[in-house]
């Protein structure tokens, strides 16, 4: 649940127009001072205010999941009473898997291993990819909020996400282009159609666009094959 907890946080932070006060809501939320948490992370508390007050550059994401993981560890250590509370309130019913690889699987790579047509982006194939996401399309874009999109992209937005149960294909990809973050890939498992709109909008965010024929069972198997 601690693992679910720090995605959630990491991708709001991620996904927020205005990074430092999604921060310091979130510790607001663990009950932590700008010193408690500088203390918990090795650093000055002048470099939590800064980032807070946006005086900073907003947080790459390595620094996100530093102070992320620096809070949900701090409530773990204190009866994890935010970690029950928040998770307890909602449970996504629309993510079907999540997984970060150990290292760095090229776009080619990854449409290979599920035999992938490519409707869009062929040009950018090399990218190194370091997670996917698989998401119950209709689930998602019927109760995801701003802030549970952020969910989809755990650690990092340079994943692929997988939509099953797509009907034309329009749906996710609007609702990809709505938000600041973009995935680098987005496949459709076994959709009904394509609407040549989504090829288009993929070309615009320069993401690589894929389908594929297979069942859901048999991607989910031949991307864990792909390494822990």
């Amino acid at each position: 649940m601690s693992q679910e907890l720090a995605r959630r946080m990491a991708g709001e932070i991620a996904l927020s127009e205005q990074p430092g006060e999604t921060l310091r809501k979130w510790r607001d939320i663990f009950q932590l001072s700008q010193k408690h948490l500088a203390g918990l992370l090795d650093v000055n508390p002048s470099v939590i205010c800064d980032f807070e007050k946006g005086r900073r550059t907003s947080p790459g994401i390595g620094t996100v999941k530093r102070i992320v993981e620096a809070m949900v560890a701090f409530d773990r250590t204190h009866g994890s009473r935010v970690i029950n509370t928040v998770i307890g309130t909602r449970l996504d019913e629309a993510l079907i898997a999540l997984h970060e690889f150990s290292r760095g699987v090229s776009a080619d790579e990854l449409v290979a291993s599920f035999n992938g047509e490519i409707l869009s982006g062929d040009d950018e194939l090399e990218r190194h990819l370091y997670g996917y996401t698989v998401v119950d399309s209709l689930k998602a874009i019927t109760s995801f909020s701003g802030a549970d999109f952020g969910q989809m992209y755990g650690w990092s937005n340079e994943r692929a996400l997988f939509f099953t149960g797509v009907q034309y294909g329009r749906s996710p990809m609007i609702a990809i282009r709505a938000h600041r973050v973009k995935p680098r890939l987005v496949c459709y498992i076994r959709p009904t159609n394509v609407d040549a709109l989504a090829p288009k909008l993929a070309a615009m965010e320069r993401i690589i666009l894929v389908t594929t024929t297979l069942p859901e069972q048999r991607v989910l198997r031949h991307l864990q094959e792909l390494g822990p």
